[in-house]
């Protein structure tokens, strides 16, 4: 007599068996319910759609965080996942133009709906505004979109300049790296026009009655496109404090000037970088130095600082870069005169016109004091290092300058917050990725719009994620715990009888404490539909 075990007869029973992955769903979803997405989404635009928009929006967030490349067939994706059983969704309606026309439905509600849902994060979380870091990034996209005002060619952070891309400017808390607000922007648009909008757009958030009785006068922290006259008074009038370099000027350079090697020798900061650095190039602190620095906008004059600094890491470059651009300069001088009186060089209109071409965008033109003498067919060329400008140019090296408002800051908490300036770029890496055209159909701006603002929600999301893990006592990345997820699993069965049964892979001991330690629900409550 055959004796069969419980394997083959579980075998025998079974129809269907089919894998649908879990992922970081338990410790995702939790932060998407309670910052409300959902709720917020749908009071604010209400569709007549089968799907609602705020459920779309969950869909579409969900699959940023797990599954983090150019967004394609989302819907597939879901089938894939538990995202299907536990909304109550059809698959045969998660189409891409699905999502296309949901993208289209949540332009006319993007600005109040981000927001409101950073506006309760902030008072959930109890965020801390004190720092804001402020700059931009480009996105780039594929498609030739003719009609758009959003996408267009222009300085391209990503060295993409053979395609057209929109512009992100983004404020990002110091502490927490958590989104604040954003700017969408025509992909041309010049970083120098961006920070007085943007100074007005934190302190019309701040006026919010989410933000009542926080009493924050928050530092705005970003790069030298930031720190401009204009943006300077508009610091002032909104009651904001600013922090960021100048670029060179002859004001700046006299500034730098008139600290001494001596007086920034005695002038240690106490900011240290996290990298490591090797022992035979240990790491030399930052050297910083006050010095008062009035500006002056539209016939009113501020009466700011400003901090010179000097690193010994700027230095090095510096002196590199100044080396490179000197001996690209004189290399290509030398080769012209060495063609002089032959073929073309025999004209000095055209002699001239590639000395021209030499000197056109290299710093190091200033340097270099060039002569071209004699008429056509008996030209003479010299050339030679102006010692006394190398020498100006020497003295400024390693050193920049920090302006500011905020009188309560030490030269070292003005460095430190400056540096931190890395966690916004850090940001906008989660950010990058190619919009592509294809699978989404992004043939409107309204639809590049909507897709900006569920790729900010995630990282959103993320910062969420790492700030309660933090609060926990892990000390994890949102990466590291996203990534631990990415293998649970659950099986769903059919049996012959038409039951059914969904069962939770193995948990490992990290996702276990990750559960533990952040108070989430069971990760078996998404195996099945979810209320509402």
């Amino acid at each position: 007599m055959t004796s069969f075990s419980w394997a083959d007869r579980i075998a025998t029973a079974t129809v269907q068996s089919t894998p649908r992955q879990v992922g970081a769903m338990p410790v995702v979803y939790p932060l998407l319910e309670e910052l409300r997405v959902r709720e917020t989404i749908n009071a604010l635009r209400q569709t007549g759609a089968d799907i609602d928009l705020g459920r779309l929006v969950e869909v579409l967030t969900l699959n940023r965080l797990m599954a983090p490349q150019p967004i394609y067939r989302v819907g597939k994706w879901a089938t894939q996942t538990v995202v299907v059983s536990m909304f109550g969704l059809s698959p045969q309606k998660l189409y891409d133009q699905r999502f296309g026309r949901g993208l289209d439905d949540l332009h006319s509600i993007l600005g109040e709906a981000w927001v409101r849902l950073a506006a309760r994060a902030v008072q959930q979380e109890g965020i801390d505004l004190s720092v804001i870091h402020w700059d931009t990034t480009s996105i780039y996209l594929e498609g030739e979109y003719e009609d758009s005002e959003l996408a267009a060619y222009g300085h391209s952070s990503d060295g993409r300049s053979d395609a057209k891309q929109v512009k992100v400017g983004l404020d990002v808390t110091s502490r927490e790296r958590m989104p604040l607000l954003y700017w969408l922007l025509n992909g041309a648009t010049a970083d120098i026009t961006t920070p007085v909008p943007n100074l007005g757009a934190i302190a019309a958030f701040l006026r919010r009655p989410e933000c009542e009785g926080m009493a924050v006068r928050p530092l705005v922290v970003g790069d030298c496109k930031m720190i401009t006259p204009a943006a300077v008074a508009a610091a002032h009038q909104h009651n904001l404090y600013y922090l960021g370099p100048w670029e060179s000027s002859k004001a700046v350079r006299a500034v730098i000037g008139g600290v001494s090697n001596a007086e920034l020798a005695a002038s240690e900061l106490s900011y240290r970088p996290k990298r490591h650095f090797p022992a035979d190039r240990p790491f030399v602190p930052y050297r910083g130095v006050w010095r008062p620095f009035p500006v002056t906008y539209d016939g009113k004059t501020y009466d700011d600082r400003a901090l010179v600094v000097w690193s010994d890491g700027k230095q090095r470059l510096d002196e590199q870069k100044r080396k490179d651009y000197l001996k690209r300069l004189l290399n290509r001088l030398d080769e012209i005169r060495s063609h002089l009186n032959q073929g073309r060089y025999i004209r000095r209109e055209y002699t001239a016109h590639q000395i021209a071409l030499a000197q056109r965008g290299n710093p190091a033109k200033g340097l270099v004091t060039v002569e071209l003498t004699g008429e056509d067919r008996h030209l003479e060329l010299s050339f030679r290092i102006d010692r006394d400008a190398l020498a100006q140019a020497q003295a400024l090296d390693g050193k920049y300058l920090l302006g500011t408002n905020a009188s309560h800051l030490s030269a070292s908490e003005a460095s430190t917050w400056f540096k931190a300036q890395d966690g916004v770029e850090k940001r906008n890496g989660d950010l990058k990725g190619p919009l592509r055209v294809r699978p989404l159909y992004l043939q409107s701006d309204q639809r590049i719009e909507g897709l900006v603002f569920i790729s900010l929600l995630a990282p959103l999301v993320r910062a969420l994620l790492e700030l309660r893990c933090r609060r926990a006592g892990l000390n994890y990345t949102a990466d590291r715990v996203l990534r631990a997820f990415e293998p649970l699993y659950a099986t769903a069965q059919v049996f012959v009888d038409g039951s059914r049964l969904t069962q939770l892979g193995e948990i490992t001991p990290f996702q276990q404490r990750v559960l533990d330690r952040l108070h989430v629900p069971s990760p078996t409550r998404y195996l099945h539909n979810l209320p509402g």
